[in-house]
């Protein structure tokens, strides 16, 4: 009874400070992004795509309380290399806001503070709802909301803070053993952004340590993320006349886009960043407004020598989320080696708050496991058997 008390209080604190760091990140975060009044960075070409399928897809025409950006051929564009979510998102906000910074940063604003709820959830689930599973939860929200790269990326119109929240959902479901809801968020995250296509190697791994059967593996893993994907996909296939139109002009475009340069020239390299760069915060990339997508090179390195823990435990969970994240880096690697020397350090948000989780809750789980292990030791010397003292 004791104990169920105790419990039932450290939840509701830790609820508590989790719903006041909300309230003081949420508040930094309008002050800092609210005030401007005009395109940061990549939101030339979101906002933009977000609008026109309004426009051109959907036939619905929302006031413009704000201009085009001077790119060219801007008032048709729909941004077909990528997948459309994140822009009908943004666009159920610009249909009733009207086309204005605000209307396209605010749900941005939403998956930032979504993505701290989920990572808090997260540590405490793989940690155990105890004191250090919910102090590993605040410890992993902290650090979500101390990370440079997402905190730039959640408070612009861009895709990789969609991906990063659809992707972190995905693994807490995943590793929640609610496989269903799991397929639907993979799915989701594909429709964000292409970088989340590599989770479906730890999704397949880990599912076929919970079903044996080929089939459930293959519908859970590939079936329902790919059926969410097509769904979502649905009016674009209908604006280029079908399937085969879609496949050319869309998807077959976007797999070709990722694997070649042309995202910026290459003479611009104070913005280009590979991906062993991102440890060492080089060439963050420049948004404008003095802001940049830096990364933390102490929490990067910090994810490098904390990922043997899942291993030397052997916790199938820990191991599971730190590869997603690895999963995803290495991704980057192989466009990287694919032909596309055009990377940019913001694409650190696509795995950044799947890496803030696994620290806490790989250094927590650590320390709880090493006095179990010795337990273990010393349980199983007690159980051997002893030698004869008879000469």
């Amino acid at each position: 009874m004791y104990k169920e008390f105790l419990t039932r209080n450290i939840t509701l604190l830790s609820s508590i400070v989790l719903a006041i760091m909300l309230i003081v990140y949420t508040y930094y975060t309008v002050i800092t992004f609210a005030s401007i009044k005009g395109y940061i960075g990549d939101e030339v070409w979101y906002p933009t795509a977000a609008y026109n399928i309004l426009k051109y897809i959907f036939h619905v025409t929302p006031p413009m309380y704000f201009p085009y950006p001077q790119e060219n051929n801007i008032q048709t564009y729909i941004n077909p290399e990528h997948p459309p979510l994140a822009k009908y998102i943004m666009g159920i906000f610009i249909y009733f806001m009207g086309y204005q910074p605000l209307a396209w940063r605010i749900p941005s604003w939403i998956m930032g503070d979504l993505i701290v709820i989920v990572g808090f959830l997260l540590a405490r689930r793989l940690i155990g709802n105890d004191l250090w599973g919910n102090i590993g939860g605040l410890t992993a929200a902290a650090l979500i909301m101390l990370s440079p790269n997402i905190w730039l990326l959640h408070g612009v119109a861009m895709l990789d803070i969609y991906v990063a929240f659809f992707s972190l959902l995905a693994i807490y479901f995943l590793l929640s053993d609610n496989l269903l809801l799991a397929s639907i968020a993979l799915g989701l995250a594909f429709a964000s952004k292409e970088s989340s296509l590599p989770l479906i190697l730890p999704f397949l791994y880990y599912i076929g340590e919970l079903k044996k059967s080929p089939i459930q593996r293959a519908v859970y893993g590939l079936g329902i993320p790919a059926m969410v994907f097509a769904i979502l996909s649905v009016p674009i296939m209908i604006y280029f006349d079908g399937v085969t139109g879609w496949l050319k002009d869309s998807f077959l475009y976007m797999l070709g886009w990722d694997a070649t340069n042309g995202h910026i020239a290459l003479t611009a390299i104070d913005q280009i960043s590979e991906p062993w760069q991102w440890f060492f915060d080089i060439h963050p990339f420049y948004v404008g407004y003095g802001l940049y997508a830096s990364t933390n090179p102490f929490i990067m390195w910090a994810w490098v020598v904390t990922t043997p823990l899942a291993f030397i435990m052997k916790d199938l969970k820990s191991i599971i989320l730190t590869m997603s994240a690895w999963t995803m880096w290495i991704a980057f690697v192989i466009v990287y080696i694919l032909g596309n020397h055009t990377l940019f350090s913001f694409y650190v948000t696509d795995f950044a708050p799947i890496v803030n989780v696994y620290i806490p809750v790989a250094l927590f789980k650590f320390l709880k496991w090493l006095p179990e292990r010795g337990g273990e030791k010393i349980k199983k010397l007690e159980t051997q058997p002893q030698p004869s003292n008879v000469s």
